[in-house]
């Protein structure tokens, strides 16, 4: 047993021995391969940076490029790693009468800049790269708050709806631009309200703006609110476009007007502040009816009614 055991340690040690070697043998193989140098066929994504501040990159005429590469074995399995993308510097864009475009030899410098170690360019298409640009614009537009606003019972908005700030500047390009006239918040609806509002809306940008951006992103909403009184005045019928020689009687000649604001406000109001007529011109063909139309209310009156939208009416000749 002692004889067998000798053996099989014995064989287990040439095994070992020769793994050894094999292994030995193969890394000289394979650093004396790696050491050698070898031309290759890479593609590499092209990545643009830089652009003048004026111009927008909308498309390039390549978007990839494709390389004749020399460079040692080590560089090629390093270089395996890697993004398999070149970054393009555009500070130095040139202009001619009908494109932008890269100049060749600051094209070609800029990709054996970017190429690992030593490797180097053995052949590249020698084709001009254009870039195709839109101008960037500026525009300044008013903020539109897209709120529906519900007020509890016997509360009333006391002014419009302020926005802070109340427009937004635009970059982008001009065709993207050159139809819009307003800038929407997000859709919001308030419910029951009975105090002051304030809230932030956020801005919407439209899917169609792709390389335009905002100069804010938010805006602040706000709005005073009160618990109003009511009050009804009696205010006279004034009847324009009376021909000449031409008498009318309004039935009746006072209509009711129904006023809501403070009891502060209310209590200073008198008809002289409201005006309310009836075109003749606006008479139908065999109607004794004239409507009517509040077209005067002091501005301090948030809310002013009409109980009634007609009057009849007689015509005399003088």
């Amino acid at each position: 047993m002692t004889a067998k055991k000798a053996m099989k340690g014995a064989t287990k040690r040439k095994v070992k021995v020769f793994l050894i070697l094999l292994v030995c043998s193969f890394g000289a193989w394979l650093i004396s391969k790696l050491s050698e140098t070898y031309t290759e066929r890479i593609t590499f994504e092209l990545i643009f940076t830089n652009s003048p501040d004026t111009l927008m990159l909308m498309n390039s005429s390549e978007k990839e490029i494709t390389l004749d590469v020399r460079g040692s074995g080590w560089q090629f399995l390093s270089s395996r790693f890697t993004s398999g993308e070149l970054t393009i510097d555009l500070e130095r864009v040139a202009y001619n009468d009908k494109n932008f475009y890269l100049p060749n030899q600051d094209y070609r410098d800029q990709i054996e800049a970017a190429l690992p170690g030593d490797m180097s360019i053995v052949q590249m298409a020698d084709e001009t790269l254009l870039l195709y640009f839109s101008r960037l614009i500026s525009k300044k537009l008013p903020v539109e708050p897209n709120v529906g606003i519900d007020l509890a019972q016997n509360f009333l908005l006391e002014g419009p709806l302020r926005i802070l700030p109340d427009s937004v500047v635009l970059t982008g390009p001009q065709q993207e631009l050159d139809t819009l006239v307003k800038v929407y918040t997000e859709k919001v609806e308030l419910t029951e309200i009975d105090g002051n509002i304030s809230r932030t809306l956020k801005l919407v940008k439209p899917q169609s703006l792709l390389n335009t951006s905002y100069n804010i992103e938010q805006v602040q909403l706000s709005a005073d609110v009160f618990r109003f009184s009511e009050k009804i005045l009696e205010i006279a019928v004034e009847v324009v476009n009376l021909p000449e020689g031409t008498q009318i009687r309004t039935f009746p000649n006072n209509v009711e007007v129904l006023c809501k604001a403070k009891l502060e406000i209310l209590k200073d109001l008198a008809p002289t502040d409201f005006k309310v007529i009836a075109d003749l011109k606006e008479a139908q063909e065999n109607s004794s009816f004239l409507p009517i139309r509040l077209v005067k209310q002091p501005e301090r009156v948030p809310s002013a009614q009409l109980l009634q939208n007609r009057v009849e009416f007689i015509l005399k000749r003088e």
